[in-house]
This record gives structure tokens, sequence and C-alpha cells, in this order.
């Protein structure tokens, strides 16, 4: 297994795994705005990014010529970064694709000179939660009811 940058004809792949893994913790919640967020015109849209304050970049794991995950990720430039989304085909968990992607991420991140990055998780995710806390993440806040009512976020630092 290997990363390598995201291109845009990963994109239809990338939106497989992402609305599967999602579903996995979402369940009935998914709704028709996931399936757009999720859409492969979006990861094209999102994939890399640039601007005078940040800088985006997205990475796919691969196993052979398979993509069994997807993360996205940004640095600013007042060194705060952002692990954006991150999500592992279902077929393949457990089988370090989380570890893989976020080495991909760490160096970005260091090559960008962040000093700190930040995400969160579904509060009910607690595969993903496990993740988080196992790669250095410590749980800094809470939010009730953030992307969908019923789902709650839980807010994660990292200092690199």
């Amino acid at each position: 297994m290997k990363t390598r940058r995201f291109k845009t004809t990963d994109a239809p792949a990338v939106s497989r795994i992402m609305k599967a893994a999602f579903k996995t913790f979402l369940g009935d919640k998914w709704n028709r705005l996931d399936e757009k967020y999720f859409s492969p015109p979006m990861f094209v849209a999102q994939s890399n990014t640039r601007s005078v304050f940040s800088e985006g970049a997205s990475y796919v794991a691969v196993d052979g010529d398979r993509i069994i995950g997807y993360v996205r990720v940004t640095a600013s430039a007042g060194g705060l970064g952002s692990l954006e989304v991150v999500g592992v085909d279902p077929s393949a968990f457990h089988k370090g694709v989380g570890k893989t992607l976020m080495h991909a991420s760490e160096k970005f991140w260091r090559r960008k000179k962040q000093r700190k990055v930040h995400t969160c998780v579904s509060a009910h995710n607690t595969r993903a939660l496990t993740f988080y806390i196992s790669n250095g993440f410590v749980p800094v806040g809470y939010r009730q009811d953030h992307f969908k009512v019923g789902v709650d976020e839980i807010i994660l630092d990292r200092f690199l």
C-alpha cells in the first residue's frame, strides 16, 4: 500500500469509498445533501486548493491499482493545519490505510511548517475517534448538532 496525490480521474472511486465509509456511521442520517457533497465533481473541485492564506492537498491510498482511502488536508499561513476529511473503503478497515493516509498528511503539514492541526469527528463514530486519539489528537471541544441535527462533533487538536 502507498499514497499519492489525488488525480481528477480518481474522483469516481473516491466518491464511492467516501459514501460507503460515511454511511457506516451516519446510517439513517445520510441524506441527499451528503450525496451531493460526496459526488465526484465535489472531490475534483476541492482536491488541491490554494489562496493567499492557505493551501490544500488531497491524497489517495492505493493497493496495487485499487484506491482504498482518501484524505484532504490544509495548511494555513499562520501555521494551523486541518484534516478536512478522511475515509477508508470499509473492506479495508483495520488494515493500516488510515495510518498510511495520516503519514502523508503529516509530511504535508511539516513541509508547510504547521505548528498545530485540528479536525472533528462525529461523537458516535468511535472507530474514527479511537483512530485520531491513537494518532496524537486530543479532544478539546464539543459541537452539538454541528453538521446535522442529532449528530454531535468532537473537536480534536494535535501539536506537531
